[in-house]
């Protein structure tokens, strides 16, 4: 991995420093955690799908740590029901988005929609490293035409990553000014 502020190639794609950056995550109830993290292409709107986590049987600790060393400064989506990892991660340093993103099931059904067509218009892509992510949507079915809420922790961490791609951040943006004070030394 390259040093911060410098492009890296993750998996097959080239992620700049001005593409927004977005990581959500996602609790089962039986405490599997899901975690994927985005990055959007400015200038064509791609979506990519560069890296996820599935934590099975985990202590909090560890899920912390597996999260925070992966860019904790990049916005976290999470939904209302994680709110007290979501804390446990804000108090550990991650950059947890204030608002939790919505989970109803009407919710649930626009989005995962909208990835589908994504997918579908080459809009969302998913890096061939990532291989929980892509079993995962390969055995990922609807009930009775509905999202399932249970046992698919990465694709309900990606809802809520999209969801909430409008407060994604990027690392450095060309439209950005510089500080408004001198660089000076304080003695």
């Amino acid at each position: 991995m390259a040093a911060f502020g410098w492009p890296f190639l993750w998996g097959q794609y080239l992620i700049q420093n001005d593409w927004k950056r977005i990581g959500g995550f996602h609790m089962e109830p039986d405490g599997v955690v899901g975690v994927v993290w985005l990055a959007e292409d400015p200038m064509t709107s791609v979506v990519h799908c560069y890296d996820v986590a599935l934590f099975t049987r985990e202590v909090e600790a560890v899920i912390t740590t597996g999260i925070a060393a992966r860019g904790r400064h990049y916005p976290m989506a999470w939904r209302k029901k994680d709110a007290g990892m979501a804390e446990t991660l804000r108090e550990a340093g991650v950059n947890i988005l204030k608002d939790p993103s919505s989970d109803d099931p009407a919710m649930s059904e626009i989005i995962s929609r909208g990835i589908w067509q994504r997918l579908r218009a080459n809009q969302f892509r998913v890096d061939r490293s990532v291989g929980e992510w892509l079993e995962e949507y390969r055995n990922f079915f609807r009930d009775d035409d509905k999202v399932p809420e249970k046992g698919v922790p990465l694709m309900a961490a990606t809802r809520h990553a999209i969801k909430m791609l409008d407060w994604a951040e990027a690392e450095y943006s060309p439209g950005r000014s510089k500080l408004n004070h001198p660089d000076i030394q304080v003695i």
